[in-house]
């Protein structure tokens, strides 16, 4: 690899969000018919994979300061992330609502860059219907942590290259310049 390549990771979201608070609490939703001892091997099981995947995170980002790699770490946004208070780098880019760009979620999703900056394009395509995890008007609904809601829809991932990645303006898509914080 050079540093002219770029690494885009995609780590497991569920140990990082504010969600796996509640079953380091025992209050999550899914524990409530365990035991108290069943929950705290379930407990113990997450802590230790929140840590591999921090560990395997931390090691990526060594490597990528070390190397002078280009690397970009997409994971979901709230303001009691894990990422969000214990990365050594902050997001460049939180995006509040995805299907502004042409995803099925509303979903926010911070983006960390490192070793390079994002372009500041922003193309609106807000023609998808919106799924949701929970009961909605469009009875389409996704689990949680299921695969359909962790993927990003094609319109979505083109849009946020030509956004953020290559500054290219794309044909048939409003355009819209704005600064981030």
């Amino acid at each position: 690899m050079s540093s002219n390549d770029l690494i885009i990771a995609f780590f497991p979201c569920i140990y990082f969000c504010e969600n796996n608070d509640l079953y380091f609490s025992g209050a999550h939703y899914n524990l409530k018919d365990k035991t108290e001892v069943e929950k705290t091997e379930i407990i113990i099981e997450r802590a230790k994979n929140r840590e591999y995947f921090y560990e395997k995170l931390l090691k990526l980002y060594a490597v990528v300061e070390n190397d002078n790699l280009q690397l970009i770490i997409e994971n979901p946004y709230s303001p009691f992330h894990y990422l969000v208070n214990n990365f050594p780098v902050k997001p460049a880019i939180i995006d509040k609502n995805r299907m502004l760009r042409g995803d099925y979620f509303v979903k926010p999703t911070q983006y960390f860059f490192i070793n390079r900056k994002p372009t500041y394009g922003f193309s609106t395509q807000n023609d998808k219907q919106k799924k949701s995890i929970s009961n909605s008007e469009s009875g389409i609904m996704a689990g949680l942590c299921s695969e359909e809601r962790s993927m990003i829809s094609p319109d979505y991932a083109r849009n946020f290259i030509c956004d953020f990645i290559l500054g290219k303006q794309q044909k048939c898509i409003a355009q819209q310049q704005f600064e981030f914080d």
